[in-house]
């Protein structure tokens, strides 16, 4: 059943990022977005802020990004995460699951195609 809600997200910005974080595709397709660029400025927002979803970039420095998908699955056990990972770290995405994080393996050019799908997902199954 489709749900038709606009979410509350924070995305994790990589500064090396190789998708088009100018695009507008994160704002028309969710009600709030909030963006933090570093480990501390995230955990900030999570603690003083209430999130649908989280959508980590991790099209530059994966390694770094699985850090943080851990500490906040460890500390956020309930969050709903998503990571976009290129297909060059395909290798990464076993570890990605194992936290239970949902991964999208794209191209930079799938970039808004799949925040267009994320933005569909119900965090909330059971309401």
């Amino acid at each position: 059943m489709p749900v038709n809600k606009k979410w509350n997200i924070l995305f994790i910005e990589e500064f090396t990022s190789l998708f088009d974080l100018s695009s507008d595709v994160l704002n028309q397709e969710f009600k709030k977005v909030d963006k933090a660029s570093s480990s501390e400025e995230t955990l900030k927002l999570m603690d003083t802020n209430k999130y649908d979803m989280l959508i980590s970039d991790m099209s530059g420095d994966v390694v770094k990004g699985l850090f943080l998908l851990k500490e906040l699955t460890d500390k956020y056990p309930q969050q709903v995460i998503f990571a976009l990972v290129l297909e060059k770290d395909e290798d990464k995405l076993f570890a990605i699951a194992d936290l239970g994080v949902n991964a999208f393996q794209i191209t930079p050019e799938q970039f808004e195609p799949a925040i267009e799908e994320i933005a569909k997902f119900n965090p909330y199954p059971d309401k």
